[in-house]
């Protein structure tokens, strides 16, 4: 039997989202430091994700923090997490937030937490892993994104499992102890490097698929963060990009996103149209200090 003691779980930092998602963050951590579980997450006293930890280590949780020295989120760790782990960069975060995992949750966020969803799905698919992904569905935060990805060509659904309420992700897990594991190879495919390269080539995807998605969420994600300027855009042909777009707004509406993070994006189903939003598209400066992160939680 493969226990799952580790639970590596993506949340949102915003400190601006609705009460119903951060009881849902305080109530996993209960539930995993009562369960003798341990937890691993983005290190950060910010929104769900300080909230998470917190509880978890009120509970009798060991919290793992995982933090990249590069970007500013190394400027909100949680202080008192019993082992903080620093790291160079976003992709390295987020591979050691996955090697550590027995199985991976996903509570509500924003790009962060949809682009380290998305990697999990993409790697899976490429039979690089076996873990599973539970995606908690609070007040049917996630239902456009599932839409979306359902009918996706690469989309491979043994490695995601939706549940609409945090008392059901123990139990799921309990299912997949007894699966065989997939050794996962040392290197993992990721797309940091060669958006933030040196050029200003905008990054435009014309087919949905889980692969382009993950690519363009993750350049979003990027784009938020300040790590590059370059224009970004869908070719929204017949409406295919239509329900992942619809989540975007959600998590604008949710403050997962800052209402500017609409404009680090343009879509139409028109090629001509579309180059022509991107070459007009404005650059967007966001302080996450103030705009997502707010004070602390905790």
């Amino acid at each position: 039997m493969n226990k799952i003691n580790m639970l590596t779980v993506y949340l949102g930092s915003s400190g601006h989202a609705r009460p119903v998602f951060k009881e849902a963050a305080e109530e996993l951590g209960a539930l995993i430091g009562k369960s003798g579980k341990d937890l691993v997450y983005g290190g950060m006293d910010a929104g769900l994700m300080g909230i998470l930890a917190q509880s978890a280590l009120d509970n009798g949780g060991h919290v793992f923090g995982v933090i990249p020295k590069k970007i500013k989120d190394s400027e909100r760790i949680l202080k008192n997490l019993n082992e903080t782990i620093m790291v160079e960069d976003l992709c390295d975060r987020k591979k050691q937030m996955f090697l550590m995992a027995d199985a991976i949750i996903a509570l509500p966020g924003g790009f962060g937490t949809l682009d380290e969803s998305l990697e999990i799905l993409y790697w899976g698919g490429l039979g690089l892993h076996s873990k599973p992904l539970v995606l908690v569905n609070i007040e049917g935060y996630w239902d456009a994104l599932i839409e979306y990805l359902t009918p996706l060509p690469d989309f491979d659904k043994r490695f995601l499992v939706v549940v609409n309420s945090v008392e059901d992700v123990i139990p799921v897990l309990e299912k997949f102890e007894d699966l065989p594991r997939v050794k996962t190879p040392p290197h993992l495919p990721h797309f940091e490097d060669e958006i933030t390269r040196d050029t200003d080539i905008p990054i435009v995807v014309d087919k949905a698929n889980v692969e382009n998605t993950y690519f363009i969420i993750c350049a979003l994600g990027l784009k938020q963060l300040g790590k590059h300027s370059r224009a970004i855009g869908f070719l929204n042909k017949d409406g295919q990009f239509d329900p992942l777009i619809q989540w975007i707004r959600k998590a604008a509406e949710e403050h997962f996103i800052t209402g500017k993070c609409l404009k680090l994006f343009g879509a139409h189903e028109s090629e001509k149209m579309l180059w022509a939003i991107l070459k007009n598209q404005e650059r967007v400066n966001i302080d996450l200090h103030v705009e997502k992160w707010g004070k602390s939680e905790v």
